[in-house]
């Protein structure tokens, strides 16, 4: 699995930066809102994969060995 770590602290004290243009400024914003976005219905997928995973039929080891023997 691709762990991203991702300091939004960080981006948003890079807005307050003097030298960036409005445009560079804008992009950052809305980068930062984007990935909030994706941070959030990433959440909601994995909760949405474990409960799917979780409430499934499950076979018993005794069997699996069986058949996999």
């Amino acid at each position: 699995m691709n762990n991203i770590s991702f300091d939004e602290e960080k981006y948003k004290a890079l807005l307050h930066d003097p030298s960036l243009s409005e445009h560079q400024r804008t992009m950052i914003e809305e980068l930062l809102q984007a990935a909030g976005q994706l941070s959030a219905e990433n959440r909601r997928l994995r909760r949405t994969l474990l409960r799917v995973s979780s409430s499934g039929p499950r076979m018993s080891t005794k069997l699996k060995d069986a058949l996999y023997e």
